[in-house]
């Protein structure tokens, strides 16, 4: 996964393992990117022949070490071929072992840093959100006037690092559960903060909690919770998700066979009109 997502990022970078994997994987990045393009043996060997018979058209003698130079050509080539092919395989392979140690490990490690990721970043928060004097909107907030309209552009700029927040954390849920019960639950407010009532929670922000659609408003109300979390694994959000069924039924049932009576079938009804069918023999 090439995810360019710096909270993603800084998250993993805690786990050693996960750490030293991208490292690696940089500098292998670095030197294919150095060796650039690179041509085939044939086709270098055969450039130095259509070099060599182009002369000749204009005039020029055909080399007399046309074999050494086409063979140094060629084995300059081969090095450089296997080169980018080392590379290239030491690449993919390292970029699946990456993924292996982002499922197989770790990712606790890495939620736990996200987690305290996303309380400083809250705390930032608190100090322009006092200065809003409990505006709403960038009208109110220019109506509000003093330090009210700094505070509000300064806020709009925060959304985009708690989407990466809640971005990241997704990206490190995802391989570790099914998707969709991911989503379900994301759609539940159990992605947000632990301990979701609804019947708490004003509608608007309720919406922005389910949806993942941020605005400031729901930022500033973010900072005021104090169960505002980032899950360590799947469990744990399947744990907020636990639905109360009610009392068992601790009835006994009785499974004892019964006689089944079968009632005798209805006599047909007379009419006056039935006769017995015709059956002489002639």
């Amino acid at each position: 996964m090439n995810n360019s997502n710096p909270e993603f990022r800084a998250a993993w970078s805690v786990v050693p393992t996960v750490a030293h994997a991208e490292a690696q994987i940089r500098k292998l990045e670095e030197r294919r990117k150095a060796l650039g393009d690179v041509s085939t043996p044939e086709q270098a060997r055969r450039k130095v022949f259509d070099e060599a018979t182009a002369a000749v058209r204009d005039g020029a003698e055909f080399p007399a070490d046309i074999g050494k130079r086409a063979a140094d050509a060629y084995r300059d080539a081969l090095e450089a071929e296997s080169e980018a092919l080392g590379l290239n395989e030491a690449l993919t392979s390292m970029r699946y072992h990456l993924n292996y140690l982002r499922v197989s490990g770790g990712a606790e490690t890495a939620l736990e840093a996200l987690g305290k990721r996303l309380a400083e970043f809250l705390d930032e928060v608190k100090k322009p959100a006092a200065e809003l004097s409990g505006a709403r909107s960038a009208e109110e907030a220019i109506a509000v006037g003093g330090k009210a309209p700094d505070a509000w552009r300064l806020l709009t700029s925060m959304l985009g690092t708690l989407r990466n927040i809640r971005e990241a954390q997704l990206d490190i849920l995802r391989p570790l559960g099914d998707g969709r019960r991911l989503q379900q639950l994301r759609e539940k407010g159990h992605f947000e903060a632990a301990g979701i009532t609804p019947d708490g929670v004003p509608e608007d922000i309720m919406r922005a909690m389910t949806s993942g659609h941020y605005d400031v408003p729901y930022l500033v109300y973010l900072s005021t919770l104090p169960n505002v979390w980032v899950p360590t694994s799947f469990e744990d959000m399947e744990a907020e998700d636990v639905v109360d069924c009610g009392a068992p039924d601790d009835s006994v049932i009785d499974y004892t066979p019964r006689e089944r009576i079968i009632p005798k079938p209805r006599e047909p009804v007379r009419h006056g009109h039935e006769r017995a069918p015709d059956i002489t023999l002639k």
